[in-house]
């Protein structure tokens, strides 16, 4: 199915970046994990241009891996030159259990180290 061309929203973006700020691959799952919760959904040159994410394909298998439902779907989305590309749409379908992502406001390294919790 293909989807009609992507809305930006920058500011959610930099929530997300807030959020998980360390480039480690687990932070970079944390922000994709983020953005199709928060988003809907989430785009190959989003995650790159957005998330600061170099591979969004590797971070989507590793949280397959995890049991993570992830659907791909395809959607129109312009390049930085402006011109329209399919790009592929990541979606959170569902994972292994209800989860529920916990963010602690005391979490190691006075604050710069986001947890994230999975409760089943």
């Amino acid at each position: 199915m293909l989807n009609q061309p992507v809305r930006l929203d920058l500011l959610s973006f930099s929530r997300i970046i807030a959020n998980w700020p360390e480039n480690t691959a687990a932070h970079q799952r944390a922000r994709l994990l983020e953005a199709m919760k928060v988003r809907g959904g989430v785009t190959t040159l989003e995650a790159v241009r957005f998330l600061d994410i170099v591979d969004p394909r590797a971070r989507i298998v590793e949280l397959r891996k995890e049991d993570y439902r992830i659907e791909t779907s395809w959607a129109r989305q312009p390049s930085e030159c402006g011109r329209l590309h399919y790009v592929g749409l990541y979606t959170l379908v569902s994972n292994r259990g209800s989860f529920v992502v916990l963010k602690g406001a005391s979490a190691l390294h006075r604050g710069s180290v986001r947890q994230m919790m999975l409760a089943f």
